[in-house]
């Protein structure tokens, strides 16, 4: 009967246990470290951002009355913004009755008399209308006068109302009406707002 020597299993088992003992050791340390080293690092990644939380809190703290100034000067623009653009409209206004007013100044012909002027703006959304009357010594001075008035810059749709002779106590001479509108004095139309869309039932 053959004898199996169990003395020498047992010891390459136990040797295979010791290596297999000692590799789980290398690993477990391995891991360790690895584990260890990436803790640091996070650590040391989280100290730099703690730092520049704190070098942006700083900034932040440093630039919040620049900040409340800049709200305070929008704050103020909203308010005042209005009332600017209506005295940039006014101003407008007023340089446009200026230059009309030296046009009409220049450009009369001899023995043609400005009597009056009027203007309206009823509908905002229309251009102020103006109507001008005068009296001219002759038909062809006062179509003179009519062309040279619908060369002024800030005139437009410049047409003849009326003119018919009249007789000044011992002359003669033509009495006439012009009209015309003054360019860009109509507020522009606001866009309706889907909303704002009225249902046709």
């Amino acid at each position: 009967m053959p004898q199996i020597n169990l003395i020498e299993s047992q010891l390459l088992s136990a040797k295979r246990s010791e290596r297999q003992l000692q590799m789980s050791k290398f690993v477990f340390m391995g891991a360790a470290v690895v584990i260890g080293s990436a803790y640091f690092v996070l650590i040391a990644q989280g100290a730099a951002l703690s730092g520049e939380q704190n070098e942006i809190e700083a900034k932040l703290k440093k630039l919040k009355p620049l900040q409340e100034q800049i709200d305070a000067n929008k704050k103020d623009e909203s308010t005042l913004g209005p009332r600017l653009a209506t005295l940039e409209s006014a101003r407008n206004l007023t340089s446009r009755w200026a230059r009309l007013m030296e046009h009409l100044a220049v450009n009369t012909p001899n023995n043609v008399w400005l009597t009056s002027f009027r203007s309206s703006a009823v509908d905002p959304e229309k251009p102020i209308h103006i109507t001008f009357n005068g009296v001219g010594q002759n038909q062809t001075l006062v179509s003179e006068m009519m062309l040279r008035t619908q060369n002024a810059a800030d005139l437009e749709s410049v047409n003849m109302v009326d003119s018919r002779e009249k007789l000044f106590e011992k002359t003669y001479g033509f009495e006439f009406e012009m009209s015309g509108d003054i360019v860009d004095t109509a507020e522009k139309k606001k866009k309706p707002m889907d909303g704002d869309k009225e249902e046709k039932v």
